[in-house]
């Protein structure tokens, strides 16, 4: 009677053990199939400067951090209005990424530039489940381009353009 109780519990370990195994191994494969991909980005021109950009790819979830910006060009003066865009150049088309805009209306002399960059250096941040296809993704290693856009007080824009290096790290 003992010889059967010894059996029937190294036969119960022994199916216990299979199910363990076998979940795990299931489970491996699905994280195994999740993508995960870090890449960083910076730029620079005469002008300005951008760096500690990232961008994080995951399944579900997608997330651009622009970084910091630092103008290191000429003081500009009496600037009404300006905009910081991340974007993807295709094929001459552009698709932004992250813009934010800055408008001052009670000022009389307008924004400077380095001053109003030195308070407001975030580009910013944005995450959604899916900002870029996976046709984006390989294209914005050779693609993606800050713009910093403003007007001053002749309501003519001008803008700085800068191509971004980008660095897979993941």
């Amino acid at each position: 009677m003992i010889k059967n109780w010894a059996k029937l519990i190294i036969i119960l370990l022994i199916i216990t053990n299979l199910i363990f195994i076998s979940t795990t191994v299931f489970y491996k494969r699905i994280i195994d199939n999740q993508v995960f991909k870090v890449y960083t980005f910076e730029g620079e021109s005469n002008d300005i400067r951008l760096s500690n950009g990232i961008i994080i790819i995951s399944s579900g979830k997608q997330i651009v951090n622009g970084g910091q910006i630092q103008y290191v060009g000429n003081k500009l003066g009496n600037i009404k209005s300006y905009s910081k865009t991340i974007y993807l150049d295709k094929q001459g088309s552009q698709q932004p990424v992250l813009s934010n805009t800055v408008l001052n209306y009670n000022s009389i002399t307008g924004m400077t530039f380095p001053d109003e960059l030195s308070l407001n250096r975030a580009i910013g941040e944005i995450s959604s489940e899916e900002l870029f296809s996976d046709k984006d993704i390989n294209a914005f290693k050779d693609n993606l381009y800050f713009s910093l856009t403003y007007t001053q007080d002749d309501g003519n824009p001008k803008n700085f353009i800068v191509k971004l290096s980008v660095k897979k790290i993941l």
